[in-house]
């Protein structure tokens, strides 16, 4: 009995011998779930929680801003993130956007004057999903309803005192996309504070359109600065 207790044995091991190493580490890799972030490839190296991505305005474009009949097309913008959450793919990563900014801005005509406009984001940190969902679509929010997502579009006119002009929205929603690593925003929409703004303002317009393309997004906690997937 002990004899065929030894056979079975030794043909069992045989048989784990024989699989090769490849197919097993294939096997290990095939039942891990992708993360929707990753680096390096789509379906990569899961982006890790707490990393901080940045991204500048995709080259050869511009940050458009139109404040009623008046468009400033800035030559600088850029954003950073700091990563929430990362599940796996077919789920919504969280971001915790700290940081944007927009500079670069030509002078603009402003109720029939000339004036320079600087903008500056309020009420940072803003709350972001990325799904790879259909369209890898992207939604950026206010912290609170009374902390939405906006800016403050300082503008001086010669003659007149400087005006602050802020412009508000609930949400912002963008596209990301893996063929050069961006994430885009076309026309989104955000609301004059008429309370908030200095009297100028509402003569420039009672709304304001944004427009820009950010890529590529850069995982820079990682040596090198890896380029960033939607798996």
């Amino acid at each position: 009995m002990r004899k065929y207790r030894y056979l079975a044995l030794a043909a069992g091991a045989a048989m784990v011998l024989s699989v090769p190493a490849g197919a097993a580490v294939a096997a290990s890799v095939h039942s891990a779930p992708k993360a929707v972030l990753t680096i390096g490839k789509v379906g990569g190296t899961a982006v890790k929680h707490g990393a901080v991505l940045k991204a500048s305005l995709e080259k050869g474009t511009k940050a458009v801003l139109s404040i009623g009949s008046a468009t400033a097309a800035c030559k600088s913008a850029s954003f950073a993130a700091t990563v929430v959450k990362n599940p796996s793919a077919k789920g919504k990563a969280t971001l915790s956007i700290t940081s944007e900014t927009i500079s670069g801005c030509p002078t603009i005509t402003v109720a029939g004057h000339s004036a320079t406009v600087s903008i500056k984001a309020i009420h940072l940190p803003y709350a972001g999903t990325v799904s790879d969902a259909k369209g890898d679509p992207i939604v950026i929010a206010g912290s609170s309803k009374s902390k939405p997502t906006g800016f403050d579009a300082t503008v001086v006119v010669s003659g007149f005192p400087t005006q602050s002009c802020i412009f508000t929205a609930a949400s912002a929603t963008g596209h990301s996309s893996n063929t050069h690593n961006t994430v885009a925003f076309s026309h989104q929409i955000f609301a004059l504070d008429t309370k908030a703004s200095t009297s100028l303002c509402s003569a420039a317009g009672t709304d304001a359109s944004f427009t820009a393309t950010f890529g590529p997004v850069l995982d820079t906690s990682v040596k090198h600065n890896p380029k960033v997937f939607i798996s």
